[in-house]
C-alpha cells in the first residue's frame, strides 16, 4: 500500500509525442479524475490537484522516464493503482511505476537522450562537435548566447541502420539545462545547413552523483 507524496514514472511515446506539455497535464489530470484517485487538491474558490511534473519535454520527443508527483489523501495499492489510471489513457501513454518520493526534482543534474539522425552522418556530427555549438537561449534576462558544448557530459556515436544513433547526456539542472531541441538547431547552425530528418528519445534522468532519478 501506498499514501502521502507518491511519485508516478510514464512514459509518453508514439504519437502522444506530438502533445504539449499543458496537453499532457490536462490529459494525466483528466485520468487521474476518472480513475477516482484519491488526491489531494489545493484550497481556495477554484481547487486542483497538487501536481508538479520534472522538465518537460519539447513537442515532438518521446521519453521512457517523465515524473509526476502527486499526493494521496488515502491509502492505495500500487498495482491496482497503476492498472486504473492505465485503463485511462493509450497505449503511448502509461505510468510504468508507482513509488514514495525519494529524491527532489531539484536533485536532477543530467538527462541522457538518443537523438537518430536520418540525414547526417557519423563524420558530420563528429565535426559539429569539434568546436563550439553557439545558440540563443531564452532567459530571465532575455535571449542569450549559450555555447552548448561543454554541457554535454559525454556521448557516443554509431551508425544504426539507416540512421546515425547520438547517445548523450546533457546537463538537465535548473542553471544548465540543455533542451534538446535546441541542440538540434545548435549543430544545424554548425554544418550550415539544414538537420530535418531525426527523432529525440530521453531515456533516463540522473542526480549529481550519477545515480539513476528512479
Amino acid at each position: 500500500m501506498i499514501e502521502g507524496k507518491v511519485r508516478l514514472k510514464f512514459h509518453k511515446t508514439g504519437k502522444l509525442k506530438f502533445i504539449s506539455h499543458l496537453d499532457l497535464q490536462r490529459t494525466l489530470k483528466g485520468a487521474l479524475g476518472r480513475a477516482k484517485v484519491p488526491l489531494k487538491y489545493t484550497e481556495g474558490f477554484n481547487p486542483h490537484p497538487k501536481m508538479v511534473f520534472a522538465l518537460p519535454l519539447p513537442v515532438g520527443a518521446e521519453s521512457v522516464c517523465e515524473y509526476l508527483d502527486i499526493t494521496l489523501v488515502s491509502p492505495c495499492d500500487e498495482e491496482e493503482l497503476k492498472n486504473a489510471i492505465n485503463a485511462q489513457l493509450t497505449r503511448d501513454l502509461q505510468i510504468m511505476k508507482i513509488y514514495p518520493q525519494e529524491h527532489s526534482f531539484q536533485e536532477i543534474t543530467g538527462a541522457e537522450y538518443d537523438f537518430l539522425f536520418y540525414d547526417l552522418t557519423e563524420e558530420d556530427l563528429e565535426n559539429a562537435l569539434s568546436g563550439e555549438l553557439p545558440i540563443e537561449k531564452k532567459s530571465k534576462k532575455g535571449f542569450v548566447t549559450v555555447d552548448l558544448r561543454p554541457k554535454i557530459a559525454g556521448y557516443g556515436i554509431e551508425t544504426k541502420d539507416d540512421c546515425v544513433r547520438f547517445h548523450a547526456l546533457l546537463g538537465a539542472d535548473s542553471g544548465d539545462f540543455v533542451n534538446p531541441e535546441l541542440l538540434v538547431r545548435a549543430i544545424e547552425r554548425a554544418l550550415a545547413r539544414p538537420v530535418e530528418d531525426y527523432a529525440v528519445k530521453r531515456l533516463e534522468l540522473y542526480t549529481e552523483n550519477g545515480e539513476a532519478f528512479a
